[in-house]
């Protein structure tokens, strides 16, 4: 029997309970607990390795803000440091190159500026004083200069202009106050001076980083697509998604292009007489590994993929003529490697230098790279912040954000496999067991993560749009299943999945569920299904091809792929899944269309999205929505957040999010099966 959503909400919010009793003395996680979490990153160690400054963010749940402060900590120990306080976002910390003061973004004052301060503390200065906000921002090796990212300001004739005919949205066309330029100005009293604009027009700028002569520049740059041509350009301004790499041996001197691979480039480091360090695929389309490479700031010869033997996206950390640390995923964990440099060639394999005892992410290094500060977490091991050397790693933590939920009864979660019954490949996902289970059949949630290509890993896992712990706290079994087109699990498994969206990835999702029951795990009559994003897509998917779950939960999911074509702003996300254009193909698209099979789910269904989504539109919500309550079989229940976009924002809105799912799961899903079925399973 359901029941009432009205009569759970204070237990969802305050008090859950659960019938397993093992730790029954501990409170088991609500709502209210994970949204009350601090969370912790953009780690930046101080280049002389003294201190290591940190972003903690939290949400305040009295005024319905998002708020992010700079803290600090000594690479030995002791109190942590708040740096900066306020009602303000405060992010993306810098360190100045002698290590006296630490830059960092802020919206304090109107429009985001750069702004310092002493590691001591004190009051902030504002850096930068542009009269837009500033995207991103590097110091000079010499401290002498600043470079940032901003748009222009808006001229008088546009606004003029503005004020006669409005300023309408027209598709692949963009606004002058579109474009992203660098500019340069010099530090006096480490205070901006009066900047210049360094890139030219018809480019925008997406990353940069400065030579080791603090007078060249190398900088990402596209400019508007070739609409036949490029499946990649962004909607609505036209830009390609390629960016080519520019150099500059001067600010204001010509640029030059020193790379023109597919699929764009993002510069992460220029190294004293060896080169530009960069990512990229390669790769116009498709499910290949972000690599690593090396250019020639000159140019004129071919770069050189420094990470070609790791096999999986790579992440900068550090680089030296003799070695480079990168951070690449690992199945369910994270690795940090050293690969170690000839010149301009990586010689023999990557060296992982990390264990796998905890979730390691977000590194940052000392100028020597002698020594790594990160953000490490595991199943029981709350996200803080912990240092290490290189040579011999063995990491301390010198954090504790959140010391209350060490009270807190958690489920326990492992790391299980099965073969997909579609071809046998071997498929992982994280199981978290009810509180204090011991043995028997229990309610199972299946938790799908998105992108394809992202991933759930064995971490501390009591928030997100779906609280694996709230649900455990409650006597559910949860799996978050890597299924075929993970990240994670090397090139060849991110690429199974193309061409076979809605196919066999589903199967790989569905057969995770039969190795639970065959294990005496899951209860086949008590099984849930949810997801945000592609996890949403394969929720209404899921429901269309099978009668199993008892409750479902779409969260921001494509069910109609020959609308979603045009409706996305990432129109190349289906030639890389399907192949061809919707109007190339229209019976496999709508074969692979959930939309095109809504007639039969016979599962209640909540459908959540942002009315701003421009990733996956709330039409294809709406759509979906009704056609469920115009067939009239089964309940369904749409809920859209205002102003939102792909992810929601607004606390309000995340609690709503949460406390709704948890909601609707113990409604149609009860924890406990009435005796009499008990009795007939024995």
């Amino acid at each position: 029997m359901a029941r009432s959503p009205a009569s759970l909400l204070l237990l969802i919010l305050i008090a859950n309970t659960a019938p397993q009793t093992a730790s029954a003395q501990q409170p088991r996680w609500t709502v209210n607990d994970v949204l009350a979490m601090k969370s912790v990153g953009e780690v930046a160690i101080s280049p002389r390795g003294e201190w290591i400054a940190y972003v903690v963010s939290h949400r305040d749940l009295e005024n319905g803000k998002n708020l992010s402060a700079i803290w600090l900590v000594g690479v030995n120990g002791g109190e942590p440091l708040q740096l900066t306080r306020g009602t303000s976002t405060d992010r993306a910390p810098v360190w100045a190159p002698d290590g006296t003061w630490l830059a960092f973004l802020s919206g304090r004052d109107g429009p985001v500026q750069v702004y310092g301060i002493h590691p001591t503390g004190g009051e902030a200065w504002k850096v930068t004083n542009a009269g837009v906000a500033v995207e991103g921002f590097d110091l000079s090796p010499d401290g002498a200069h600043i470079a940032f990212t901003a748009r222009l300001e808006e001229s008088a004739k546009d606004k003029e202009l503005k004020k006669l005919r409005g300023k309408p949205m027209v598709w692949d066309s963009a606004y002058s106050t579109d474009w992203t330029y660098l500019w340069v100005a010099p530090l006096i009293d480490r205070v901006a001076g009066e900047s210049n604009r360094t890139s030219p027009d018809n480019l925008s700028v997406s990353g940069f980083v400065w030579a080791p002569d603090s007078r060249g520049l190398a900088w990402s740059g596209v400019g508007v697509a070739d609409r036949q041509a490029s499946p990649t350009r962004d909607r609505p301004t036209g830009f390609s998604r390629e960016s080519d790499l520019y150099v500059q041996d001067s600010p204001g001197a010509p640029p030059r292009r020193v790379t023109s691979l597919r699929g764009g480039e993002t510069p992460h480091a220029w190294i004293s007489g060896s080169g530009i360090v960069f990512s990229g695929t390669g790769q116009e389309l498709g499910t290949f590994n972000r690599k690593l490479w090396l250019v020639r700031p000159e140019g004129g010869a071919a770069p050189v993929a420094l990470s070609r033997e790791l096999d999986e996206n790579a992440t900068y950390v550090a680089a030296s003529p003799e070695a480079l640390l990168v951070e690449a995923q690992y199945r369910t964990g994270s690795r940090l490697y050293r690969i170690a440099l000839n010149g301009a060639q990586p010689v023999g394999a990557p060296q992982v230098i990390s264990d796998d005892e905890l979730l390691y992410t977000g590194f940052s290094a000392t100028r020597d790279a002698r020594t790594v500060a990160m953000t490490a977490q595991g199943p029981a091991t709350t996200p803080n912040v912990y240092v290490t050397a290189t040579q011999g790693f063995a990491p301390r933590r010198l954090t504790d954000l959140n010391p209350a939920v060490a009270a807190l009864a958690l489920g326990e979660q492992r790391v299980v496999r099965w073969k997909s019954e579609q071809d046998g490949e071997e498929i992982e996902g994280v199981l978290t067991l009810p509180v204090g289970y011991r043995s028997g059949r229990v309610p199972l949630l299946l938790i799908i993560h998105g992108g394809p290509s992202g991933v759930s890993s064995n971490s501390f896992n009591p928030g997100g749009r779906y609280s694996a712990q709230v649900f455990a706290g409650l006597g559910y079994a949860s799996l978050q299943p890597n299924y075929r087109g993970s990240t994670a699990y090397g090139e060849r498994f991110r690429g199974l999945n193309r061409g076979h969206i809605s196919g066999h990835d589903w199967i790989d999702v569905n057969s995770g569920v039969d190795h639970l029951i065959r294990e005496g795990i899951a209860d086949p009559d008590r099984l849930g299904i949810m997801g945000w994003s592609f996890g949403g897509h394969h929720t209404f998917w899921g429901i269309t091809q099978t009668d199993r779950f008892k409750a479902a939960s779409a969260g921001a999911g494509a069910n109609d792929l020959i609308s979603m074509y045009s409706q996305t702003d990432l129109p190349g996300f289906y030639h890389t899944y399907l192949g061809p254009r919707p109007w190339e193909d229209f019976e496999l698209y709508e074969q692979r269309s959930a939309y095109r099979f809504v007639d039969r789910v016979t599962t209640p269904l909540l459908i959540q999205v942002g009315q701003n989504d421009e990733r996956v539109p709330a039409e294809q919500s709406i759509q979906f929505y009704e056609a469920m309550t115009g067939i009239g079989k089964t309940p369904a229940k749409l809920v859209i957040y205002p102003g939102e976009g792909h992810g929601l924002r607004d606390v309000g809105h995340i609690r709503d999010m949460m406390v709704r799912n948890v909601e609707w799961f113990t409604q149609w899903i009860p924890v406990t099966r009435p005796a009499a079925e008990d009795r007939r399973e024995s």
